[in-house]
């Protein structure tokens, strides 16, 4: 029999304040219509961008422009879940520094969840909706001999993507009960993601490449994936089974986060003291 007492688990505190978050924005309907239309334009200006790029040069490192835009589409859906799921990191230093994390420590729900649910990310909304576009369109045209298996793995792998992405930001964020600040190596990292993310690692030097994927692991996000399920598994640069081993990666580099947070709460100082 389970204990009535038990408090809830933190998926289920998570559920419900997304839930509560999301009510709350939906009050004003123009604003939330209009941030995640405005997200919308954002992201396919991104795309534009790639595309004129690519078109220019006719291919990258002999990808052409649709498997580009399959990348892209992978890293474009798994950014739309990290936003989220992790959106509200943004906000760190200022819950820190003003106090407002004492205020998490005294309620009965889990510290992190609070910081990640702190308000819905409207943007998200807009991510969502053009991230899903892009990627059933992109997995349409792409040369892929589709099956049930393939389809899970790049279900997964978008999935893995909002993990990894998320276990950087928040690895980062952690930093913030030591340092005060975080949001400079946010953008840092932020750019680093919308710099490169969208593209084939492989046309890199090999030294940029070992640096965007064991420094930040940003090839685990989508390159690995996109290869894998493009047959391009000769423009890898790591071993096969660790490219197919992305959505793993990105949940594991998560769960090291979740700790690693958890682990630097200790040092918070509340500024009332």
């Amino acid at each position: 029999m389970a204990d009535i007492g038990r408090p809830p688990s933190a998926l289920r505190q998570y559920a419900v304040l997304v839930r509560i978050g999301l009510a709350s924005a939906l009050q004003y309907r123009a604003d939330f219509v209009l941030t995640a239309f405005g997200a919308i334009c954002y992201e396919a200006l991104s795309l534009a961008f790639v595309g004129v790029i690519v078109y220019a040069f006719g291919s990258i490192g002999g990808w052409s422009l649709v498997e580009i835009a399959f990348v892209y589409g992978i890293r474009s859906m798994g950014h739309a879940l990290h936003g989220v799921l992790s959106g509200q990191l943004w906000a760190t230093d200022g819950v820190v520094r003003e106090g407002e994390f004492d205020r998490y420590l005294l309620r009965p729900v889990n510290p992190l969840v609070q910081l990640l649910t702190r308000r819905f990310q409207v943007t998200a909304a807009g991510d969502i909706v053009f991230g899903l576009v892009v990627l059933t369109v992109t997995a349409v045209a792409a040369p892929v001999d589709w099956s049930v298996g393939w389809v899970a793995y790049l279900v997964a792998a978008v999935v893995g993507s909002a993990f990894l992405e998320s276990a950087v930001m928040l690895a980062i964020a952690s930093l913030t009960f030591r340092l005060l600040v975080s949001s400079p190596v946010l953008q840092v990292a932020d750019m680093a993601f919308v710099t490169f993310g969208p593209y084939p690692l492989s046309v890199l030097p090999r030294a940029v490449a070992y640096l965007l994927t064991f420094v930040v692991p940003l090839a685990f996000a989508a390159f690995f994936p996109a290869a894998v399920l493009l047959g391009r598994t000769s423009d890898l640069f790591v071993p096969i089974w660790l490219a197919v081993a992305s959505p793993a990666v990105g949940l594991l580099l998560y769960v090291a986060a979740v700790a690693f947070f958890h682990r630097q709460m200790r040092h918070y100082s509340s500024p009332g003291h």
